[in-house]
């Protein structure tokens, strides 16, 4: 092994094909072309003098030796990131690219104003969003491949992780509207003989209707399952079946149906890793992402008026 031939770029490259499975894939998400990906890759098993990838058509996969190389690389690009971070911090100014990992559900109902707030504040801030389930974003933080996750939380974080509850949702049963008067049957029996749509069964709030319907007495299978709350209502609003979202998904089409048993309160916030470097830009996401809930919070003393 030559070390004076390990770079920077030859790890961002590896880490990025082994995430995307594919040198093409790899390439658009650095911004670069494809042969350039390759020149990097084989400049890093030159070095290595191993070979990192096999090559399954326009596919990839990792050899034992990129398995054992992809923790360490992680580690050191997110290392190298937070020195960076620490010395632009040394200026006092909010600037530098922090990476989001956001639901699209947070993404598309939280993140809006937060994010309209920051880019007129801090105009040298750049935010960079992916966008993937929670428990994939969460991962992708513990990894060093974001710096932030806005995720629903489950109740056990991984080791090292800090969470913090940003907001709320109230998942409620729905179904169609012109559905909803079809038989005159009580929720849970509406539960036990309706089709049901629900999320991903590892996902973290599919477990969390669960455990309120087994409480129930009730075990219903997904008749269609599907990560996005949005593709949740729809079908729902089709008349396809019934399901649980939060009551701030209610639409004309929808309605919904009384729940006696125990409130299912989701909690969605941010987690980053607890032992890396927390930036003051990162202060800064973070801060204005609380400031957003208290704007959607109203003032009591105005109501009471």
């Amino acid at each position: 092994m030559r070390p004076e031939q390990l770079s920077v770029e030859s790890l961002q490259a590896f880490v990025a094909v082994v995430d995307t499975g594919a040198f093409s894939a790899a390439a658009e998400r650095l911004h670069l072309t494809q042969p350039a990906i390759s020149k990097r890759i084989q400049s890093l098993e030159a070095t290595l003098e191993r070979p990192l990838f096999e090559r399954q058509g326009r596919r990839v996969r990792p050899t034992e030796v990129a398995e054992r190389l992809l923790p360490e690389a992680r580690e050191i690009l997110a290392r190298l990131r937070a020195i960076e971070q620490q010395v632009a911090d040394l200026d006092q100014v909010v600037r530098g690219r922090i990476r989001l990992a956001t639901s699209h559900h947070i993404a598309l109902h939280r993140l809006p104003t937060p994010l309209s707030a920051l880019r007129e504040r801090y105009p040298e801030l750049e935010l960079e969003l992916a966008f993937m389930d929670s428990e994939a974003g969460i991962e992708a933080v513990m990894h060093g491949d974001a710096d932030l996750a806005l995720a629903t939380l489950p109740e056990d974080l991984p080791k090292g992780a800090e969470a913090h509850t940003v907001w709320t949702d109230d998942l409620v049963p729905m179904v169609a509207r012109n559905r909803a008067a079809d038989t005159p049957l009580d929720t849970l029996r509406r539960l036990h003989d309706w089709p049901a749509i629900l999320p991903p069964a590892d996902s973290t709030t599919r477990r969390q209707i669960d455990q309120a319907l087994a409480a129930q007495g009730l075990h219903p299978t997904a008749a269609q399952e599907s990560p996005y709350l949005e593709v949740i209502r729809m079908m729902i609003a089709a008349g396809l079946g019934i399901g649980f979202l939060p009551r701030t998904m209610v639409t004309d089409d929808l309605t919904v149906l009384d729940w006696t048993a125990a409130p299912i309160t989701r909690h969605l916030g941010w987690v980053r890793h607890a032992d890396r470097y927390r930036s003051r830009t990162l202060d800064a996401v973070i801060e204005e992402l609380h400031n957003g809930l208290a704007r959607e919070i109203p003032d009591l003393t105005d109501l009471q008026e």
